[in-house]
């Protein structure tokens, strides 16, 4: 192993040298800068486009049952939660949330949802 690292620093120091005393040496500093640029760009770019086209879930978006919650069966808009996710957490378009005052662990909305 040690020996073929040698080999491989001294493959590198002769190019070096070769590179830095030829006339093309400017040119293949600049090739070399360019080509790394657009790879650089061409890897941003991939990094930053989504690989999906789905949106990722959040309070408009996620159903009823993820904060613990169900309509109410008689269509008011009313919306009745267990108390799994607290009353902060809840999203706005529940309307105004309170605990039900006969069992502390039910939270009771009277806003509309989907």
């Amino acid at each position: 192993m040690a020996t073929l690292k040698r080999l491989l620093t001294d493959v590198e120091t002769r190019t070096l040298v070769w590179l830095a005393r030829g006339r093309a040496s400017s040119l293949v500093i600049v090739g070399t800068v360019a080509t790394a640029s657009l790879g650089f760009a061409a890897l941003g770019a991939q990094a930053t486009t989504p690989t999906r086209h789905t949106q990722p879930a959040t309070a408009a978006t996620l159903p009823l049952s993820a904060y613990g919650c169900a309509k109410d069966t008689d269509g008011d808009g009313h919306i009745f939660c267990d108390g799994s996710v607290a009353i902060t957490k809840l999203p706005a378009s529940f309307g105004s949330c309170e605990t039900d005052a006969y069992d502390g662990s039910r939270i009771y909305c009277d806003g509309t949802s989907r």
